[in-house]
């Protein structure tokens, strides 16, 4: 199957301290550029005993604080785990309604809490910047990028070939980037309006309206084992992405471990980087 772009984390590893003050850039609308998503992933298999089994969701709390110089802090917090549905919150009042759950897989212990854990605050090594495919940008570089989208599609064509390989077909790659434009990197709103109407246009992709000032972008994909549907919810007046769901079905069977939904937050701030709360 094809496999598809996620957004993950940069390593973590040292802890954050307080950045100095910085004079804002130009195209810097606040001092960081501030991303804030809430994941509510399926657990990849029932918790609950004997016949009252169930199914439990995990919401994570990340953000992400960016300087236009590049340097970032990274956090998160595990929110805890719930029934999922109104049949399995019946089925976990069955079992007593436990707000704690554990079990053992493969030799290791997995333990699940209804109580969110303890937030982190980290600042990743590495050297600062935005990397796109095989480049690391600056800020001035992502203020800079093309706002026509066949224009967008030859500068993303660029950063994401392989070096000595045939550039990538852009009428099926990427698509998995053009969302990533409408949030994660602080680039001018013709710039996100460019990759929406990129992405809104490829082959698989289709277009719902979503409510005022929304649309739902999906692209769907099968083969003979897995079903595989990708949905982005994007704000049409900021050019933003607000949401994102992803469900895959193998064997024709639900595949928790690849079944999600994310609301999506994103924009300049002022406001320091701290442990996320809520």
């Amino acid at each position: 199957m094809r496999k598809f772009l996620t957004l993950t984390l940069a390593t973590l590893a040292i802890a954050a301290t307080a950045p100095a003050a910085q004079a804002s850039a130009p195209g810097a609308e606040g001092k960081y550029w501030h991303t804030k998503t809430v994941q509510v992933k399926n657990h990849s298999r029932q918790v609950g005993r004997g016949a009252n089994k169930y199914w439990v969701v995990e919401r994570r709390l990340s953000e992400e604080w960016t300087l236009p110089n590049g340097q970032s802090w990274h956090g998160y917090r595990p929110m805890g785990a719930a029934p999922k549905t109104a049949a399995d919150r019946a089925a976990w009042k069955r079992d007593g309604s436990p707000r704690k759950w554990s079990y053992r897989t493969e030799g290791m212990l997995v333990e699940l809490s209804m109580e969110p854990e303890k937030g982190r605050l980290f600042k990743p090594k590495g050297s600062a910047g935005w990397i796109m495919g095989y480049t690391r940008l600056t800020f001035e570089e992502l203020q800079a990028a093309p706002t026509e989208p066949e224009a967008l599609k030859s500068w993303l064509q660029k950063l994401y070939s392989a070096p000595g390989k045939p550039p990538l077909d852009m009428n099926t790659s990427l698509k998995g980037v053009y969302p990533d434009l409408m949030h994660r990197l602080p680039v001018p709103k013709g710039v996100r309006e460019a990759a929406y109407k990129v992405l809104t246009t490829m082959p698989g992709v289709t277009v719902a309206d979503a409510g005022k000032d929304r649309k739902k972008v999906t692209e769907r994909s099968e083969d003979p084992k897995y079903k595989v549907r990708h949905t982005f919810t994007i704000d049409t007046r900021n050019m933003k992405l607000v949401a994102t769901d992803l469900d895959t079905v193998y064997n024709g069977e639900q595949l928790h471990a690849k079944t999600w939904t994310m609301k999506i937050e994103s924009g300049w701030t002022d406001t320091e980087p701290a442990i996320p709360t809520s």
